[in-house]
């Protein structure tokens, strides 16, 4: 079973970044996908306070010593093989709601028990913008810029740094009252993101499947071995 973790990094609930998240994991369900999707909106995260209790004090059930909604999460974000992150653009990055989630990954990158826990796991970027040149790609790249610093493998978009949409009609920022997920509308930045997760998903396969042959291949060897007496 591949597990598939999606983080919605926006404060507006079932807007256009989370209508974009759930276009992408839906394009990639199947009989050996478990998919679930998280929303900044329904959490309470605090700030990465450096304490450094993840490198000191960390114990397997206590991961953090910050106290809130994150306690839920991390085990979680152990147990995926694909962790995607959606972000609307804020002033041509991600959006302060999910580089506060990513912060207080620092636990799992550093801990005293957790050390760089999310090897090879797989991270995947959306971003959602209301018009063109308006930051899409460098919003993508601190996503993927955290990604990688945090040891996932990240997957390039078709193109660019993953999947990125617009929320306006074809990206003019004209407003339309009647329209309120616009998203759904860009086919082709649609199409980038469900391009970017199936590449995913394909890899995520591949390394589960990978892992199982080693696991096995060690296994005989060490039954092989002759008793020692």
């Amino acid at each position: 079973m591949i597990k598939v973790l999606g983080i919605c990094g926006s404060p507006v609930k079932d807007g256009n970044t989370m209508a974009f998240i759930q276009e992408v994991i839906n394009s990639i369900q199947s009989n050996d996908v478990e998919a679930k999707i998280i929303s900044a909106a329904d959490l309470t995260i605090s700030d990465c306070k450096h304490c450094n209790f993840c490198i000191l004090k960390q114990t397997r059930e206590n991961i953090c010593g910050v106290k809130d909604d994150m306690e839920a999460v991390y085990p979680q974000i152990l147990a995926a093989d694909i962790i995607i992150m959606a972000s609307p653009v804020y002033l041509h990055r991600l959006s302060g709601y999910l580089a506060c989630f990513m912060d207080r990954l620092r636990a799992l990158l550093h801990g005293k028990v957790y050390s760089h826990a999310l090897r090879d796991k797989i991270g995947v970027a959306l971003a959602v913008s209301w018009f063109r040149n308006a930051g899409l790609e460098t919003a993508l790249l601190s996503i993927t810029a955290g990604m990688i610093t945090m040891g996932l493998i990240t997957i390039g978009g078709f193109p660019g740094y993953g999947g990125g949409a617009l929320s306006s009609k074809n990206g003019t920022g004209i407003f339309d009252a009647k329209k309120r997920l616009g998203v759904l509308e860009d086919e082709y930045g649609l199409e980038t993101g469900k391009k970017t997760a199936a590449h995913a998903l394909e890899l995520a396969r591949i390394i589960k499947a990978g892992k199982e042959v080693i696991a096995q291949n060690q296994t005989g060897k060490k039954s092989c071995e002759p008793s020692v007496y």
